[in-house]
């Protein structure tokens, strides 16, 4: 008796066999693209996400560094240049456009313990040098304007407050203090030039010699 072909009954569910299988190895594959093409995009939102953005730290003129050095947060050599937007999308700040006055420049968060700590005493050194060409530049990381709005009016901060929002300009200053690098302050005198760095809460024995060595009233 000749073999019997198969009916079209027994044909489907090897058929449907064939169409899972071949959708299986397309679709699972295409999944886990997709799993970690929405990770990395969470990632980058959550980091700050635009590369084009033109607020970071930038390219320090170089007739405005007066050390002959490349530009580093240390004692002696010249601050790096940065570019930040202000407060609720407030006026721009280039550190560099500041040069010939003297400038403390404060890395600082809300959550952080000691930099509210030291905030009073910060408005209050602007407030009083603020005559003898005092600038306070308090650089706040990564957080919302809305967050970082409550604690300004809280402690009726006058000083420029601009927003390293994708913490690029502390990576660049290599922030040290002792929570998450906050707080960091620079003293950068009238040349551009770094000379004192206190890394941690400010001591006012430290906030006082900052004070001099920038305000040229030490030497």
């Amino acid at each position: 008796m000749d073999a019997q072909e198969p009916s079209e009954l027994e044909e489907r569910p090897q058929g449907r066999r064939e169409w899972s299988g071949w959708l299986r190895s397309l679709v699972l594959p295409l999944g886990l693209v997709a799993v970690i093409v929405g990770l990395l995009l969470y990632q980058s939102s959550r980091s700050g996400g635009d590369d084009s953005s033109p607020y970071g730290s930038v390219e320090l003129p170089a007739a405005k560094n007066s050390t002959g050095s490349a530009p580093a947060a240390e004692t002696g050599r010249a601050a790096p240049d940065f570019l930040l937007e202000g407060l609720d999308s407030g006026p721009t700040l280039r550190l560099s456009d500041l040069q010939g006055k003297a400038l403390l420049v404060n890395f600082w968060a809300t959550w952080c313990g000691p930099c509210r700590t030291e905030m009073p005493d910060l408005v209050e050194a602007y407030q009083r040098y603020a005559k003898d060409g005092l600038v306070v530049i308090g650089v706040n990381q990564r957080e919302a304007d809305s967050r970082v709005r409550g604690f300004v009016d809280e402690f009726d901060v006058p000083f420029p407050i601009v927003m390293d929002r994708r913490g690029e300009v502390a990576r660049t200053w290599r922030i040290g203090g002792p929570l998450q690098g906050l707080p960091a302050s620079y003293f950068v005198d009238a040349k551009g030039v770094v000379r004192k760095v206190v890394l941690g809460g400010l001591r006012a024995r430290d906030l006082e010699d900052g004070l001099a060595l920038i305000l040229g009233t030490k030497g």
